[in-house]
């Protein structure tokens, strides 16, 4: 009676332990028990990480290196001060696809879809920014500047964001938009 106890106990604690390390680990764990595989791309795992992520950050004309502000050296070895406030990024693209750019066939624009509040901030953005160029970066590296263009209409979901992207990084831009979108904005489901 005494082991039956110590046994039934010991299974209770066994069981809370399981549930100790968060529901992401629980569930992979149980994938890769039951499957034997292990799916590090899914957005909802603990291991994955954002991959070919896009950032509009505002160029500062004149810095005062304060906090808020951020040197980067661009591939030409000059230097572009934005500001470290994110204003719009890969957790707004829900999809994208690729235009290929009639100067250079091997070169991309890209054409993002945008959720809700990417319509919203896009929209803020192309009015208050309409001619001042925005820094793009890619993984906090720094790509091009360009002027956010207005939506076509009120419910246009698609803008283009201009390149050239080489054909590897449009690639993986595409690759990982949807589960980069969905790691930022993870649904209900995921949390259990």
């Amino acid at each position: 009676m005494k082991f039956r106890r110590m046994g039934a106990g010991l299974l209770l604690g066994l069981g809370m332990l399981a549930l100790l390390p968060g529901c992401a680990q629980v569930k992979e764990a149980f994938r890769t028990a039951i499957t034997g595989e292990s799916d590090s791309e899914d957005p909802y795992s603990s291991e994955f990480k954002p991959k070919y992520a896009l950032g509009l950050y505002q160029i500062v004309k004149y810095p005062r290196a304060g906090k808020l502000e951020s040197e980067l050296t661009t591939f030409d070895g000059k230097t572009v001060w934005i500001n470290t406030n994110q204003f719009f990024s890969s957790k707004n693209i829900e999809e994208v696809r690729l235009l290929p750019r009639s100067d250079r066939p091997d070169a991309y624009d890209l054409e993002v879809k945008l959720d809700r509040r990417g319509k919203i901030l896009w929209s803020m953005l192309a009015a208050n920014y309409r001619n001042e160029p925005m820094a793009l970066l890619l993984d906090g590296i720094y790509v091009n500047a360009f002027s956010p263009q207005p939506l076509a209409h009120e419910d246009a979901e698609w803008v283009v964001i201009p390149g050239p992207f080489d054909a590897v990084t449009a690639a993986g831009i595409l690759k990982y938009a949807k589960k980069n979108h969905e790691y930022f904005n993870p649904s209900a489901t995921s949390w259990f």
